[in-house]
């Protein structure tokens, strides 16, 4: 996905010259992948190369107008994109189409979805993580989490309709259950099971994902945000409260899934009666009596 959110193309202009001879200096800036900032002038079919300098990072605005007044030997010049607005290719709004943040435009959506798939994840034992270890560590795990987890969802839930980050944890949603959108959400949790346990969890054997996958009825709603031209979409439904709930009793690298989606003979399962489990399942607020008889897990590959 690419996503042009910084002009590489300004207009350069010295504001203290108002004759005709006052010409624009049209620029392209570029920061390398080793920090290198490069100032070309593109007014001719060729760019000529006018600046170029490592730096720590892309410098601020008023550093960067000082660097090209020195290039241009120009005080205070006025700098402007060439083209103000956001450029955004095919990929970049498919993708956006599955956030909670989008393009704002006068379609909104107000939509039933009475057999949608709901998979809600969560790391187990992460509090204890973050009590017993610095911000470094902290950051610098769950930052690798959630990249990793986010490139799982695109590889094999590519057909999910909306996810969102959850902190130590994540809501993916199809709008559809059937036998496609079932093995993408198993496909999303068993890898990413499998890769926590053979790569980012081994220093941290105590952490571990647990999870739920549920059938159920969801509304899905888009709002406007016309001063930021941004519009915002969500989902709410018994399907998400239920994920949600259900989910806390998944025990690490486990998938509890709800009665409707193991009746449909379309997942392995087993159940539990454990009188424990089941009296921590009854505690749960806001479930149908169906969803508090007995827990039913996905016989996965872990």
């Amino acid at each position: 996905m690419i996503v042009n959110i910084y002009p590489s193309r300004w207009i350069v202009k010295d504001p203290n010259k108002k004759d005709e001879f006052n010409q624009d200096h049209q620029i392209m800036l570029v920061l390398e992948e080793d920090q290198t900032l490069v100032i070309a002038d593109i007014h001719s079919d060729i760019p000529k190369t006018l600046y170029r300098q490592k730096l720590m990072a892309l410098p601020p605005d008023e550093e960067l107008q000082r660097i090209i007044g020195e290039v241009f030997g120009i005080e205070k010049p006025e700098v402007r994109p060439y083209n103000p607005n956001v450029e955004l290719d095919t990929s970049a709004l498919q993708g956006l189409k599955k956030m909670p943040v989008d393009i704002f435009h006068n379609d909104y959506l107000d939509e039933k979805k009475p057999a949608a798939l709901v998979l809600c994840t969560d790391i187990r034992n992460f509090s204890g993580f973050l009590r017993d270890h610095d911000e470094g560590t902290v950051f610098k795990l769950i930052k690798e989490f959630t990249s990793n987890f986010l490139s799982c969802v695109n590889q094999f839930g590519y057909g999910c309709s909306y996810y969102k980050l959850l902190g130590d944890g994540a809501l993916i949603i199809w709008d559809e259950t059937n036998e496609a959108t079932i093995q993408e959400a198993l496909a999303v949790f068993d890898t990413y099971i499998e890769f926590l346990e053979t790569d980012l969890f081994c220093e941290y054997p105590q952490l571990g994902l647990g999870g739920a996958l549920v059938s159920e009825t969801l509304y899905k709603y888009e709002i406007s945000a016309e001063a930021s031209q941004l519009k915002y979409r969500d989902y709410i439904g018994y399907g998400i409260n239920l994920a949600a709930r259900i989910q806390g009793l998944a025990q690490k690298n486990q998938l509890v899934i709800n009665k409707a989606l193991a009746k449909s003979g379309k997942i392995p399962y087993q159940t539990s009666e454990d009188p424990i489990i089941i009296e921590e399942l009854k505690r749960l607020k806001g479930l149908k009596e169906e969803d508090l008889e007995r827990l039913y897990y996905y016989e996965g590959k872990l």
